[in-house]
């Protein structure tokens, strides 16, 4: 979304979060798509809080050290694409009158100046016509996707990787990262929901065509989930943590220890999913321009969309087709990457730094 740099070279994504740094180098040559190199770092807790940067010279010495530390080959090459918060971002579809490509910038800004409670000096912001709508049989229209972060986010991650020794090209929003790696070709003929069930919450995004149509955000996640656990069942975060990766949900006996002590939190987390896909296809015909209104999938992604058990429980109570996503779909051919010792189990937790590295590697 926001680029800083414009020539075409080849960067890398890296993923940063409250918790982790994620980084995946791809390398294209050609056609070919392969997997270059790869990393991940754990963050101290309180470094990055909110997605907030509360402690400037520890996330420079721990990015220094993800580098340093990257497995297959060494990173070379220092230009970034960083994935920004998305709590702190701004993605809308602007519908516009039919209008020279030279109007439709001055257009958005003004947009922006109705819509955002900051100012044009304080925020960065891109912009994307998607596509070129008939309206009832004659009028046409201009659908335009815009992305807005403020300066007081963006600045500080940009100052902490130029000091780690980074060039970011392009600092982008998650959820379009998300759906660059899950979708074929970066596009779906009907409303998509993504659920990145990620450590410390838990996204919605809602993909059609080739735009990002609605995003939120829910508090539950891994480790609540783990904390969860943990204290109904008497047992440490460790062993609670262990627990879940062996046995899973248990959804298919509902007297499961694991399912009964989760079971209140994952019904409050589907009932506030199904209220947005209401909301959604409620307003999408009228108010968002979306091509079509009904969800027709549901993706899951992030770490937590390893948890066994938890695609058929969604997809019971959503009544939706719910699959676990693929984040490698764009990258390879076949459904694992060729860097014989990558943590394919780990993949969906990468799927943000995945889609980064595709936005690299065409940038």
């Amino acid at each position: 979304m926001f680029q800083f740099l414009r020539p075409k070279i080849q960067s890398f994504g890296i993923d940063l979060s409250d918790f982790s740094i994620k980084i995946i180098s791809l390398e294209k040559k050609a056609k070919k798509i392969s997997l270059a190199s790869f990393g991940r770092q754990e963050i101290a807790s309180g470094v990055i809080e909110e997605g907030e940067i509360k402690k400037e010279a520890e996330l420079i010495e721990t990015i220094k050290k993800a580098l340093k530390e990257i497995r297959g080959a060494s990173l070379k090459n220092r230009h970034c694409v960083v994935s920004l918060p998305e709590t702190e971002s701004f993605i809308r579809i602007l519908q516009l009158p039919m209008m020279k490509k030279e109007e439709v910038g001055e257009a958005i800004k003004w947009e922006i100046e109705t819509n955002i409670p900051l100012g044009l000096s304080e925020i960065y912001y891109d912009w994307q016509v998607i596509s070129e709508q008939n309206k009832d049989g004659n009028q046409q229209r201009l659908d335009v996707l815009v992305g807005v972060l403020p300066k007081k986010t963006v600045d500080p991650y940009l100052s902490v990787l130029k000091a780690a020794g980074l060039s970011p090209t392009v600092f982008e929003i998650e959820s379009l990262a998300i759906t660059r790696a899950l979708m074929k070709d970066t596009f779906c003929q009907e409303p998509t929901l993504i659920i990145d069930l990620g450590a410390k919450k838990t996204s919605l995004v809602i993909f059609c065509g080739q735009a990002v149509y609605f995003t939120a955000s829910l508090p539950v996640s891994n480790i609540s989930l783990i904390t969860i656990l943990s204290e109904k069942l008497n047992i440490d975060l460790g062993q609670a943590r262990q627990l879940k990766i062996q046995q899973g949900l248990g959804y298919e006996n509902p007297q499961n220890q694991i399912f009964q002590a989760l079971k209140p939190s994952l019904d409050e987390m589907a009932n506030k999913v199904k209220s947005y896909i209401d909301f959604f296809e409620f307003h999408a015909s009228v108010n968002l321009g979306a091509p079509n209104n009904k969800i027709k999938e549901v993706i899951l992604c992030g770490g937590g969309a390893n948890f066994s058990g938890i695609e058929k429980f969604l997809q019971a109570e959503l009544k939706i087709n719910v699959k676990v996503g693929n984040p490698w779909l764009n990258a390879f051919t076949e459904t694992t990457p060729n860097l014989s010792d990558f943590p394919t189990q780990e993949s969906l937790s990468y799927t943000t730094a995945i889609g980064l590295a595709l936005r690299g590697i065409s940038n």
